[in-house]
């Protein structure tokens, strides 16, 4: 029996680059972006766009078209994603053509009881996927969707109960049931059916936006889906077929046609073509599986038998037409204003905001900049580290603003030998560096070089880096440029894997003046200092004795045991009896000090609890949250007395 080889190749092609994602994975590889050029994500992240104007850390102009693409291949030319390219609706025919095999599996009848009843559950999915994008701005179909967690090794965002139970559908449901998924289930599939009837689509649409723009009532997004959702359904199980749209459909030559039934055996669907001349129901993809195994050639796409290859073409160039089309346009992470309106601002935009990175980060930058006099406004592309920020001329300047934007940063490259005594200081101007995240990059770069033992960045114009040395390590302009000017190079992630950084700095001065800083000096101005008191605590005891645990942790000049010292602040603050903490620098070694209540805590209770093999961490919304405990602290540490707590150790 012949196939749909156009077909098959497309199908293959996604099954095998999912297969390499899984193994990339199993190899120790992290896990793949596999949400990146998916439709239903996409248009998940447009809805979200369109209720808060703003794009989550997992949402990406790439998604959106490809969601906005999928929609105008629907209404104009069918559901080709889902007959060629979606890996689930292949799972489910390969599934399906094995349970025939093994004569498990059967055909609900379209109009029937069953049928009609079970069409209603992927519509709801729909609903309840959006309703819980647009409170979380987060894509919710991660939670379950069994292509993005199998694809991910089940590494990714998921659920993983939802995910099981997804994936336990998909198998025994299209094992038992023809295209159980696709049918019923699927919510990409419902969003399709929906625009299959664009007429209706469209009028619910421009009633949204009519009476929204006027006033006349707010109707969300997610009521406007719901209502589409009823509507649609009831389309779907009463008439069961399109009418205008799509511009594309199966049409059949009655005078060649024998009636064998060949064609409804073939169709994946199992859609009745002998019964109508042109094919219109809401279940046909335009696979062309039919055209493939009619003897009589009797099948074709709106009558020429030579478009019979046209739908895989049009998946092919609509795909690539996306990508080129996100290329080229982009919408913000956020855009905020405040404070006076009416005023005119000025706009400028400045690149290569690295820790601008994702929604998360755009707040904080916009948190940052509200404090900021003369600052009305911010935009940011976290695709391309971008924030623009609005101001009024009257009231600061360009300069200002940026130096308010810049966060001064310092970085111990390497612990200077003991045997060393002092170091040298020399002090250069580096073009296209700016953000914080660049001193991590380029501190990497020349950490690989040796005799570099820390690096400071402070606000110039251009960025002056201070670099500690070695006090005998002679200082080479033309070295110094060399290793400044690294256009690459491998950053190492968890798990092994490493990660390219492109830079683009440039060296544009070396100041002739060298300066010298003893070493403990140097390990005490790069040790970053923290600690707070905990209010409720420091209130219970106020008025007892108190005293001061220290305990040596060598690691905790490392950014990345620096970076988790809020979950250690949250560990211990509901411990009896502990009032606070500080981190400090005994001599050459990291410490951390922690103040207690005599009366409720002793030394080894302190030291019990910094045993715990587990912290239990507690979020501002009641949540708590278990994680393996990220520091290990080997040897337990001493209550420090009376006269050492007063006194100022160097």
């Amino acid at each position: 029996m012949k196939k749909n080889s156009w077909k098959h190749v497309l199908q293959l092609g996604v099954i095998a680059l999912i297969a390499g994602f899984i193994l990339k994975v199993f190899f120790g590889g992290a896990p793949a972006n596999v949400e990146s050029y998916c439709p239903f994500g996409g248009l998940e992240s447009l809805a979200t766009y369109l209720n808060t104007e703003t794009l989550a850390c997992s949402m990406s102009v790439i998604q959106i078209t490809m969601g906005v693409m999928l929609a105008v291949c629907v209404i104009l030319f069918s559901r080709l994603f889902c007959g060629y390219v979606c890996p689930l609706g292949t799972v489910s025919e390969w599934l399906g053509k094995w349970g025939r095999k093994m004569k498990i599996n059967h055909t609900i009848p379209t109009a029937s009881v069953a049928d009609r009843a079970l069409r209603i559950v992927k519509y709801i999915l729909l609903f309840w996927i959006f309703y819980m994008t647009l409170a979380s701005s987060e894509l919710f179909c991660k939670n379950f969707d069994p292509y993005y967690a199998v694809a991910t090794g089940f590494q990714g965002e998921i659920t993983v109960w939802m995910s099981v139970i997804s994936l336990l559908l998909l198998v025994v449901g299209n094992l038992t049931i023809r295209m159980f998924w696709c049918k019923y289930i699927c919510p990409l599939g419902a969003l399709s059916i929906i625009f299959k009837f664009t007429l209706t689509f469209i009028a619910i649409l421009l009633l949204t936006v009519l009476l929204n723009y006027t006033g006349v009532v707010h109707i969300s997004v997610i009521w406007a889906l719901g209502i589409t959702s009823i509507i649609t359904y009831f389309y779907e199980i009463i008439l069961h077929k399109s009418k205008t749209f799509p511009l594309l459909n199966i049409v059949r030559d009655n005078e060649k046609c024998n009636h064998c039934g060949v064609c409804t055996k073939k169709c994946p669907h199992a859609i009745n073509l002998t019964k109508s001349k042109v094919i219109k129901d809401v279940d046909c993809t335009l696979c062309g599986e039919c055209i493939a195994s009619c003897h009589q050639q009797a099948l074709s796409v709106n009558g020429k038998t030579a478009f019979r290859w046209i739908p895989a073409v049009l998946v092919v160039v609509l795909f690539f037409f996306s990508i080129w089309t996100s290329s080229h346009w982009e919408l913000p992470t956020i855009s905020e204003r405040w404070g006076d309106t009416s005023k005119h601002l000025v706009m400028f935009e400045k690149e290569g905001m690295r820790t601008v990175k994702c929604y998360g980060s755009s707040k904080a930058f916009s948190a940052k900049m509200q404090h900021v006099p003369g600052v009305y406004g911010v935009t940011t592309y976290v695709n391309r580290f971008a924030v623009q920020v609005y101001y009024d001329p009257q009231e600061t300047t360009q300069e200002e603003v940026e130096k308010a934007m810049f966060t001064p940063t310092k970085r111990k490259l390497e612990t200077p030998p003991a045997e060393i005594d002092k170091l040298k200081i020399i002090t250069l101007g580096v073009e296209n560096l700016f953000d914080r995240m660049d001193i991590v990059y380029l501190g990497n770069i020349i950490r690989s070089h040796g005799g570099f033992y820390g690096i400071v960045s402070e606000y110039d114009c251009p960025v002056r880096i201070k670099l500690y040395m070695d006090i005998n390590k002679q200082i080479d302009k033309k070295e110094l440029k060399s290793i400044v000017e690294t256009p690459e190079y491998d950053m190492p992630q968890h798990g092994g894997t490493v990660q390219k950084i492109k830079c683009d700095y440039r060296l544009i001065s070396l100041s002739e003046k060298v300066d010298t800083i003893g070493r403990l000096e140097f390990l005490q101005e790069m040790f970053p200092k923290s600690g707070t008191t905990f209010k409720q605590a420091d209130e219970t005891y106020k008025g007892k004795e108190t005293a001061v645990y220290e305990i040596e942790f060598p690691q905790l000049d490392l950014p990345m045991y620096q970076n988790m010292l809020p979950y250690f602040a949250n560990f211990i603050s509901v411990k009896p009896g502990i009032i606070g903490f500080e981190t400090a620098l005994k001599i050459d070694v990291p410490v951390i000090r922690i103040t207690y209540a005599k009366e409720a805590a002793t030394e080894e209770d302190i030291w019990n609890i910094l045993q715990e093999p587990q912290w239990t961490i507690h979020y501002s919304d009641g949540t708590t949250e278990d994680i393996n405990a990220p520091y290990n602290f080997e040897q337990p540490g001493t209550t420090l007395s009376p006269d050492s707590q007063s006194a100022e150790i160097k």
